[in-house]
């Protein structure tokens, strides 16, 4: 047992290690996110591992053990930050864990678990194999500039189509790669500063890492490929004063994956003005930006107290680990000036092990002590009997936490199993083949019914089969069955969706999508249609397409001022959308405005591409308009005086759908 503990123990230090070396390169092109999906399957697989040795060793010499650092209380307690708000911001969690939420919880227990399992000065092979991860990162970048680089490979072995530009990289993004970049020359620079000499092979690295870092800077530069697009610092600001609005998420955030859905809700007006309009960021402007939000301000405090012991921590312990405390704090000093990403997570996660471990002979200088159960005092008879002479307490506190890595590698192991049906869905639906695209995403739904984007895609892709087989024109009974059933597991996935996340606007737009293909077929749809959009807005209040997809089917329903009402809020919300004035245009002119009509098609005229298609052929509709005008203007007709009264905006209507319109997942649901 001894000698399997010690195996595991090294296999610990070569697990912190592939951290390091591979956060920043590995892809694994089989689930749907690549770049994401391998960066938490290598956090997941740490923890794992860490686990796994931890409770043999605990087995193995009988005795609980923890290495106890000035670092450990305010890991705790972030820890205990971050699992209050990933349980309690939403019913259904499985997302906030499969994401930055889980990433931070494995932060912490490696930082704790880990921290008595890796033993001695580990200053020089970090400093070098994170230099060596940056120097293949550069070399890849070097590479996929000239045209060959690692997309001919992940292309040539799956089915995404990446390009064989700057615009990819192995660490997501130029952005992360040159944080990666900076990490492996700071540790270069401190290790070689601290021996009072420059070795050949940080030369080397270093020289590597700066013809990484210019290449990775040049392809930000604005206009280049990979320019960078972060939220602007006054839209971060606004997002989190209005998250902190609430005492609740005050406290606890909106959740550790809700950033998206917060800046939806909270975003300003003058963000539609910009060229990201349309995009929901995930990530404030930084870290300090971002953790109020998804973690609110016990999440911040309890983060920023971490980082305050890391800073006291400059001038104590051994002067050969010098060089990780810089690159601790640099990491820390990242996250506080740029947006989070899982990378510099991973790589912080293995710096924090290692610094612990450099410093366990300094137990009395940094206030290290060793947790064993089995030297309790005597006064605490009842831990005492739990710690006799066969150790049971120990074996079985061991054995569940033994158990628990199990269970965390049968829950991630069901998780991934689904992103790879879901890939292989999307491999058919690229083949065109919608019987196997509907299969995998069936199996994904089945492994793991809690993410709200497998629903949301599963239901989508029932849709699509429905109509399919509905425009059969020789349809049998049996076909239309089929037909009917798909159109029910639809709907009954769409609000799946809707349950699991109520707070992200593309589960109401899916569902209203579904609702408004069936206007026509099935009563009231077009009803709720406009309930699902109504939704839609009120976590997505300034989205000028949604008031136009509003208006769109009151116009359809022949309600011409409802839907003038919605296009002019559209308008308004974005005053340089021409569809939203071409829409208006169509509404006036059923009202028999012909002249509002035309001055709302000349705007859209004016907004256009005066090169474009739709610039043409609203020019040919303004000239019959004008003609239809004279004629009318000719025949003494006039126009009718109607307008759009002022209504309240949707978003202070308070829409909202009836717990009794909802189906759980797993309920059929009727048309």
């Amino acid at each position: 047992m001894k000698n399997l503990a010690a195996l595991f123990t090294r296999l610990t230090n070569w697990t912190l290690y592939g951290l390091l070396l591979l956060s920043p390169l590995l892809v694994l092109p089989f689930t749907r996110n690549l770049i994401v999906d391998t960066k938490l399957l290598l956090i997941f697989v740490a923890l794992f591992i860490v686990l796994i040795t931890f409770a043999i060793k605990t087995l193995s010499e009988e005795r609980w053990e923890l290495a106890v650092s000035p670092l450990t209380f305010p890991l705790v307690m972030f820890g205990l930050a971050v699992l209050l708000s990933t349980l309690l911001t939403n019913k259904y969690p499985v997302e906030a864990f499969m994401s930055q939420g889980g990433a931070l919880l494995v932060l912490v227990f490696v930082a704790l678990f880990a921290g008595s399992l890796v033993k001695g000065d580990h200053t020089q092979p970090v400093v070098r194999v994170l230099g060596f991860s940056g120097a293949l990162l550069s070399l890849s970048m070097l590479l996929q500039y000239s045209g060959w680089g690692p997309t001919r490979l992940i292309n040539s072995t799956s089915s995404f189509e990446l390009p064989h530009t700057l615009l990819f990289n192995l660490s997501g993004s130029s952005f992360v790669a040159i944080q990666v970049i900076v990490l492996a020359l700071i540790g270069s620079i401190a290790w070689s500063v601290s021996r009072k000499t420059w070795a050949w092979p940080e030369i080397l690295l270093g020289v590597i890492n700066l013809v990484g870092l210019t290449i990775g800077v040049w392809s930000m530069l604005p206009g280049r490929i990979a320019q960078v697009v972060i939220p602007s610092l006054q839209a971060s600001w606004t997002v989190l004063l209005r998250s902190l609005e609430s005492w609740q998420s005050a406290l606890i955030g909106q959740g550790p994956a809700a950033y998206a859905n917060a800046y939806a809700q909270f975003k300003p007006l003058w963000t539609n003005g910009q060229v990201y309009w349309q995009t929901n960021f995930g990530t404030g402007t930084s870290g300090l930006f971002t953790l109020p939000v998804t973690l609110g301000l016990l999440g911040l405090l309890t983060w920023i107290f971490l980082l305050t012991q890391v800073i006291k921590q400059a001038r104590v312990g051994q002067k050969s680990a010098r060089p990780l405390w810089w690159l601790l704090t640099a990491s820390f000093v990242m996250q506080i000036l740029l947006p989070l990403n899982l990378v510099v997570i991973s790589i912080q996660m293995a710096l924090l092990v290692f610094w612990v471990a450099a410093n366990q002979s300094h137990f009395s200088l940094l206030q290290f002590k060793s947790v064993r159960l089995s030297t309790y005092p005597a006064r605490l008879e009842f831990i005492k009997r739990f710690t006799s002479k066969n150790n049971w307490f120990i074996s079985i506190s061991a054995i569940i936490l033994l158990l628990a890595a199990i269970g965390l590698g049968y829950g991630v192991g069901r998780a991934y199993a689904a992103y790879h049906f879901m890939y292989r869905a999307n491999q058919a639906l690229t083949a065109q083949d919608a019987i196997a695209t509907y299969d995998n995403q069936r199996r994904a739904v089945a492994l793991n019914p809690y993410i709200d984007s497998l629903r949301r895609d599963y239901a989508l892709t029932n849709l699509q089969i429905a109509l399919a087989l509905a425009n059969n024109a020789e349809l049998t009974e049996e076909q239309q069955q089929q037909a009917v059933q798909l159109i029910s597991q639809s709907i009954r996935e769409g609000r799946a969706a809707t349950i699991l996340d109520p707070r992200d606007v593309n589960n109401w737009l899916a569902l209203a999508q579904i609702y408004r293909t069936l206007i026509g077929a099935a009563n009231e749809a077009d009803t709720w249609a406009i309930n699902s959009l109504a939704n839609a807005v009120q976590v997505n209040p300034i989205n000028p397409i949604t008031r136009l997809e509003i208006g769109q089917l009151a116009l359809g329903a022949g309600n011409a001022q409802e839907a003038a009402r919605y296009f002019l809020q559209a308008v308004q919300l974005k005053p340089d959308l021409p569809i939203a004035y071409y829409q208006l245009g169509l509404a006036y002119q059923a009202l028999n405005q012909l002249e509002s009509a035309q001055a709302a098609w000349q705007r859209a005229l004016e907004l256009l591409p005066s090169t474009s298609d739709d610039y043409l052929t609203l020019s040919q509709q303004l000239d019959e308009l004008a003609e239809t005008i004279e004629a009318s203007k000719g025949a003494g007709v006039t126009e009718e005086a109607t307008t759009p009264d002022n209504t309240p905006n949707v978003t202070e209507q308070n829409v909202q759908q009836q717990e009794s319109d909802i189906v759980t997942p797993g309920e059929d649901a009727s048309l």
